[in-house]
């Protein structure tokens, strides 16, 4: 093997075919780059190093892994087509240049190698040029395969699948921080707990390496298609020799003097009277929590008969087996808690946690009354998901005592809440607010009033752009979430996780982040109109989901002859 370019992309493929056993021969012309390929431990060090075109001619294949900037792809293409022996395959690590833009300085035989970073290599997308044949195709397979790297064959897409994908929501997460909306920990902290990642998007990007991540970010931008500007952090931390781990500091520091200086709140005095105002999932998983947490816990609801039906699911749910908690062997649970459709419970409140629908008109008059008839020093939160926490409470007149606390589905078990001050909440409330989460056993995470918060914010624009990849024919449903999770590391793939939501929540929410000037959020995606239209809603509405639908359209527009 010959790996022509030894920067951190280079250098990480050098290490993982070198530790698979295979002969590499690492190629730069910069001694730096050599030296820090000398530097590696024996088991990751190339057999040979040495500057181009050293090592080309008798490589069986040779990999160009030198930066971005398409220009400087192609001089280097070139370069290895007078060198390399014919029949040679050549693998480019370029991202956002097309290979039909690179084929003739390469020449036949070449392929893409992409992925979202150089230190997680288990699993890579393929992309072939228009002239390469099969048996170099067979032959870089079998390469891979060999160093332990997993191949998903993909269309030629400036950006591909999972990294295109996941680059638009890290370059989101950093300009939350850019904008002082929250902290780098805070971001992080949500996506891992909210959206199941091994690690956040701040910390991504440092494994990347901030250089390399915005200059893949200008060029996408660049390219059009709704790529956002690279936020302008990176060039703040860039300047400051901040590269991310390669430098020992990035969103986060890299070395051992890194201290975890969360301060923990005071706990939660037990058997303070909740109050949780609804019925439906979210109001039933969070009266569980509560429950489960030792409060004394009132749900209250419209009628005598949904106070019935949420009773009986959440009794079903608390005498369910629960290891991490002993609220199901605790003989006084069922008398800690009671629903009812008798609103005078709201006066011996001292926490009330609205979990309505989500319409604003009806929080609004819910939070006037609450203003009404709730004790002075009551703490009034709104569950909601993407509406502004301050539009949803400020008739309740009591600026100081609300705010937001955002659960996720299923409440029980989300580990994460999002804490969401307005601007006149109190200190004494927010530290009121944490400390009642923290009883319940969550992490808690403080941002900004705004519409999604941090984890709506980052994952619908993902799902929605994920629905134009799709509508635009570059894929199937099963490559792209095989790929998003192979490649790009996801507990589900952007289809699954869609059906999973429900079409309608993902429009909805779209929809207000789209309204929300302080926001960069496309519009909905056509098709994800067109799924909510057709009632295909995903696991709420059974076998109708994203691939049903798409399915049907394209069974649809079939000629009637072909069919036939």
């Amino acid at each position: 093997m010959a790996v022509v370019g030894l920067g951190g992309t280079g250098l990480a493929l050098a290490r993982r075919l070198t530790r698979a056993g295979l002969a590499v021969t690492g190629i730069d012309d910069d001694p730096a780059a050599l030296v820090r390929a000398l530097a590696l431990d024996p088991g990751e060090r190339p057999r040979t190093l040495t500057r181009f075109p050293a090592g080309v001619a008798t490589a069986d294949l040779v990999i160009e892994a030198v930066p971005e900037p398409p220009a400087l792809k192609r001089l280097v293409l070139g370069s290895l087509r007078e060198h390399r022996r014919p029949g040679t395959p050549v693998l480019t690590t370029a991202l956002t240049t097309p290979l039909t833009e690179l084929q003739e300085a390469a020449g036949q035989d070449l392929f893409a190698l992409r992925f979202l970073r150089a230190d997680a290599l288990d699993a890579v997308e393929l992309a072939r040029a228009p002239h390469a044949g099969d048996a170099a195709a067979a032959r870089v397979e079998e390469i891979l395969t060999a160093a332990g790297i997993k191949t998903h064959r993909t269309g030629d897409r400036a950006g591909s699948l999972a990294p295109g994908l996941l680059f638009g929501l890290l370059n989101q997460a950093a300009w939350m921080v850019h904008d002082g909306y929250a902290t780098a920990e805070a971001v992080d902290t949500a996506v891992r707990l909210g959206c199941g990642w091994s690690e956040g998007p701040l910390a991504t990007l440092d494994a990347i390496g901030l250089d390399t991540a915005r200059d893949i970010l200008t060029r996408l931008g660049d390219l059009g298609g709704g790529h956002r500007a690279p936020a302008p952090v990176l060039d703040e931390l860039i300047a400051r020799g901040a590269l991310g781990v390669k430098t020992g500091q990035g969103f986060h520091r890299h070395d051992d003097r890194a201290a975890d200086d969360r301060t923990v709140a005071p706990t939660a005095p037990p058997g303070c009277n909740v109050v949780v105002i609804g019925s439906g999932t979210m109001a039933t998983g969070i009266a569980e929590s509560f429950v489960r947490g030792g409060f004394r816990t009132t749900l209250l609801a419209r009628t005598d008969e949904k106070a019935a039906a949420a009773a009986e699911r959440v009794d079903f749910a608390l005498q369910r087996n629960s290891p991490s908690t002993d609220a199901t062997s605790d003989e006084n649970a069922p008398a800690r808690w009671v629903a009812t459709s008798d609103r005078s419970v709201l006066a011996t409140a001292d926490i009330v946690v609205e979990a309505v629908v989500e319409d604003l008109d009806v929080k609004r008059r819910l939070f006037a009354e609450l203003g009404e008839v709730c004790a002075p020093n009551t703490l009034l939160a709104t569950s909601t998901s993407s509406l502004p926490v301050n539009a949803c409470t400020e008739p309740a007149g009591r600026p100081a005592h609300v705010l937001g606390l955002h659960f996720f589905n299923p409440a029980p078990l989300m580990p994460l809440v999002e804490l969401v001050p307005c601007e006149r909440t109190s200190a004494h409330t927010l530290a009121r607010a944490r400390a009642v989460a923290e009883r319940l056993g969550k992490r808690t995470v403080e941002c900004g009033d705004r519409a999604g918060f941090i984890v709506n914010a980052l994952l619908f624009p993902y799902l929605n752009e994920a629905l134009g990849i799709l509508d635009a024919g570059d894929t199937t449903t099963a490559t792209l979430d095989l790929a998003l999770k192979s490649v790009g590391g996801q507990p589900l793939g952007p289809v699954r996780l869609l059906d999973t939501v429900g079409a309608d929540v993902a429009l909805e929410v779209q929809r207000r982040l789209h309204a929300d000037p302080a926001l960069w959020t496309p519009a909905p995606a056509p098709l994800l109109e067109e799924l909510v239209a057709a009632g295909h809603l995903g696991r709420k509405t059974a076998g109708k989901g994203v691939r049903a639908y798409l399915t049907a359209r394209a069974a649809a527009t079939v000629p009637a002859t072909v069919a036939a």
